[in-house]
């Protein structure tokens, strides 16, 4: 047996999924997000995590993904409008066609559920079970294999867990289950407009395989919103601030600018 311990063991071939987001991608030199990956998607109010998830969404599904979209925050039907009215972007059609699934899901459940899954057992056996442990709640349901799943917003779930070690403990168990899948998984949460830390708890960052962060950055009287792939574990990256805007066909990134 070779010092791997790979003596015939076929290794399987990464596959990468683009976020179809403009030039988002060739800022990866994979050209995408490896499958298997959840990736962290953090910023300030406005800074335009939410969109980015939704338009790489409405793409990949388009495209014949499988699309899961689970809102801790707004109610589904009041993104599918907005977006439509914003961009043109027909979720309701994807939807209809089974390409995409959204689904709005109460935090205090999910808080409560996990409260259960630990209640009268040690934290550190649910860590180390994960594998084996019971969905998080019966309000969560997966309606196909996914081949992307969009969470938005982890800030939710930690303002509803009352205890910050049963809020780690769930983390692991969420990220472990959304790497069962082999999806592409974009996790969103709240931080300062311009971070020292990404997360609200600071670990989530050091749990998930790659951290894009959106900055809203204010000189003088002008905002520039901009883009940074601060960490991604499968495959080099571009090592910058990357200028982008909103526009009437979504977000628009300018790989060649610079911020201000």
């Amino acid at each position: 047996m070779d010092k791997a311990g790979n003596r015939g063991r076929e290794i399987k071939k990464p596959e990468y999924l683009p976020t179809y987001v403009s030039d988002f991608d060739k800022m990866i030199e994979a050209g995408g997000i490896e499958r298997g990956s959840t990736i962290l998607l953090s910023g300030g109010c406005g800074s335009g995590k939410s969109m980015f998830a939704t338009q790489s969404a409405y793409n990949a599904a388009k495209r014949g993904e499988k699309v899961v979209y689970f809102s801790f925050d707004e109610d589904p039907e009041v993104i599918k409008r907005r977006v439509y009215n914003s961009f043109g972007w027909d979720l309701y059609a994807l939807e209809s066609e089974g390409k995409l699934f959204m689904q709005k899901v109460d935090p205090y459940d999910i808080s409560r559920s996990i409260e259960r899954i630990v209640r009268g057992r040690v934290l550190d056996s649910v860590v180390k079970s994960v594998g084996h442990t019971p969905p998080p709640s019966e309000e969560v349901t997966m309606p196909f294999h996914p081949d992307r799943v969009i969470i938005d917003s982890l800030s939710a779930l930690s303002i509803a867990s009352s205890d910050e070690q049963k809020y780690r403990a769930y983390l692991k168990v969420l990220f472990d289950s959304l790497r069962s899948y082999n999806s592409v998984n974009m996790v969103i949460t709240e931080t300062e407009q311009v971070p020292e830390r990404y997360s609200r708890s600071g670990i989530e960052e050091f749990l998930v395989d790659g951290v894009v962060v959106f900055y809203n950055i204010r000189r003088e009287a002008v905002r520039t919103r901009a883009i940074e792939i601060l960490k991604l574990r499968f495959s080099d990256h571009m090592k910058k601030l990357v200028p982008f805007k909103i526009t009437d066909r979504g977000i628009v990134v300018y790989l060649e600018e610079q911020v201000f």
